[in-house]
């Protein structure tokens, strides 16, 4: 047993069965101690420092913590620390998301091995007359734009005036 204030409306025994979901659902989490523990003691009041030390003191000795963060962190993403909640793996929001912000920060992209071929670019379809596409390629090679070309970028001119992009509407 769990010393301590215990919330009334949650029945003592297994959290699973009293909740009606499963506190820890990951199969490499099935032998986590939580399962056993009511779950509001993983998520303690703003300033209950006693509540949360419990917590992080039986994720010091569950079996499965470093599988529990690895979780945690995945599930949370990119999410700020006031979009993280309780204690998972054994730290605090805060900590998980400056664990995140580590780890994003040393995270280089794999460069390919010397002699690779590049990666295949995707084709682009070709360039067509009425189009502000169009009147770019006439403009490059020195042409006078015709008169489908010009209407369509005049149009996408007065688009990036009122609406900021020279895109059309999606219907």
């Amino acid at each position: 047993m769990i010393p301590g204030r215990r919330s009334a409306h949650l029945p003592r025994g297994s959290a699973a069965g009293a909740l009606g979901f499963d506190p820890a659902p990951d199969p490499g989490l099935k032998d986590a101690l939580c399962k056993v523990i009511e779950p509001e003691l993983f998520f303690p009041e703003r300033g209950d420092h006693r509540t949360a030390a419990l917590a992080r003191e039986l994720c010091a000795k569950c079996p499965v913590i470093e599988v529990c963060l690895a979780d945690a962190l995945m599930d949370e993403g990119a999410a700020n620390h006031r979009r993280r909640f309780g204690i998972r793996g054994g730290a605090t929001p805060q900590e998980r998301y400056e664990m995140y912000q580590r780890t994003a920060r040393t995270a280089q992209p794999v460069a390919p091995p010397v002699g690779a071929p590049a990666p295949a670019r995707a084709k682009r379809e070709p360039v067509r007359c009425g189009t502000r596409r169009g009147y770019q390629k006439h403009r490059r090679n020195g042409e006078s734009a015709c008169d489908a070309c010009r209407h369509a970028n005049a149009a996408a001119d007065r688009r990036l005036r009122t609406t900021g992009s020279t895109r059309e509407a999606v219907a």
